[in-house]
């Protein structure tokens, strides 16, 4: 689900498919926070209840995330950076030197443009991510009360509606105009994603049907991204009522056959990698058809897009296996070792500590 989520959103922000439309595309982050939330309470919750500390949680979650995330700043960068020596772009030089600081943080770029994110615009998303996973990362043990989860789903939903209200409109938390529409989003979804989650676990009923239905609920996703009723109830709907009940009945399904399972793995393992990179790589691309072939966008676009998402979700793949993964486990065997260092020099400073306030007790006295 994560996989053909990503593809989507890819489709919507690449110059090749923009006379696609895809409307609904925007809704895929909307599914993403669900599964997160799925995903957060099976993978940690019971890590976090024999102990692990939310500093250690956040630290993980971070080191998840910012890999990938850099490499999609780096090829950012680079792609503001010819487009702003080519004058193709609203950025500057300048603009570009000024916001990069920010952006390698995963913090929101100085207001040179509309968008919070000016180098890679999807990172308001991920940045939500952390942000509500620092969150749960301190409720977690209230949150398993069934009371208090259905009070923060109907107060978020709530506020959810309003929002949306409000606004117009379910595509909103990008921009610096609407960048607090974005946690209504992430709060409701990832909490309805807990409460699935909850009821996954504790709820002995499940869907009755062959594992093939699971490749069946798949093809059928994308028919959510591509209506297009209106801008305020649809997708409303969708976000609070049918995206927690795909994810639950998706999780409820026996295992599928080892093909699906293989082609399944290949979806998830480039889903973030296709999510964190589309929009630089994209532009990249755009920019050398530009300058080789100048008709080319105008003309071929659709015969270029389909070979273009092709090579892309394959070098996605590669790009988890080859650099997120082992950066990953670099990155967290140096915050081991430097953790550990830590609490040795905060033991031994204490013994000294103890040592010297030991030593001036008797002279005091």
């Amino acid at each position: 689900m994560r996989g053909v989520a990503a593809v989507f959103v890819a489709m919507r922000h690449t110059a090749f498919f923009h006379k696609l439309g895809i409307p609904g595309g925007y809704l895929a982050v909307d599914l993403f926070f669900v599964l997160s939330g799925f995903v957060i309470a099976h993978a940690y919750e019971s890590r976090l209840a024999k102990g692990l500390s939310p500093g250690r949680f956040m630290t993980l979650r971070y080191l998840r995330l910012w890999p990938v995330y850099a490499l999609g700043v780096a090829l950012g960068l680079t792609a503001a950076l010819l487009q702003a020596f080519a004058g193709r772009d609203n950025l500057t030089v300048a603009q570009v030197a000024h916001t990069a600081p920010y952006a390698l943080a995963m913090l929101p770029g100085p207001h040179v443009k509309p968008m919070l994110y000016p180098v890679n615009s999807v990172a308001w998303s991920l940045a939500l991510e952390l942000l509500v996973n620092a969150a749960y990362a301190f409720v977690w043990r209230p949150m398993r009360r069934p009371w208090v989860l259905t009070g923060v789903l109907v107060l978020s939903g709530a506020a959810l509606i309003a929002t949306v209200v409000h606004f117009g409109k379910l595509d909103i938390g990008f921009l610096w105009r609407d960048a607090l529409g974005g946690l209504p989003r992430v709060v409701f979804s990832f909490t309805a994603g807990l409460a699935v989650y909850r009821l996954y676990r504790r709820s002995a009923w499940r869907p009755r049907a062959p594992g093939w239905v699971v490749g069946g609920l798949l093809a059928a996703l994308p028919i959510l991204f591509i209506i297009n009723l209106d801008r305020v109830v649809y997708p409303l709907v969708c976000v609070l009522l049918i995206f927690p009940a795909y994810v639950f009945v998706a999780a409820s399904l026996p295992q599928p056959g080892p093909r699906l399972t293989r082609i399944f793995e290949s979806l998830g393992a480039a889903s973030y990698p296709l999510y964190a990179l589309h929009k630089p790589l994209g532009e990249l691309a755009n920019l050398a058809l530009r300058h080789v072939a100048p008709q080319a966008l105008a003309h071929w676009a659709a015969l270029i897009g389909a070979p273009y998402l092709l090579l892309t979700f394959g070098v996605c793949i590669l790009v988890e296996r080859y650099y997120d993964r082992p950066a990953r486990q670099a990155l967290t065997a140096a915050t081991q070792r430097l953790g550990a260092m830590l609490r040795r020099r905060t033991a031994v400073l204490a013994v000294w500590l103890g040592v010297l306030l030991g030593r001036r007790a008797p002279e005091q006295r």
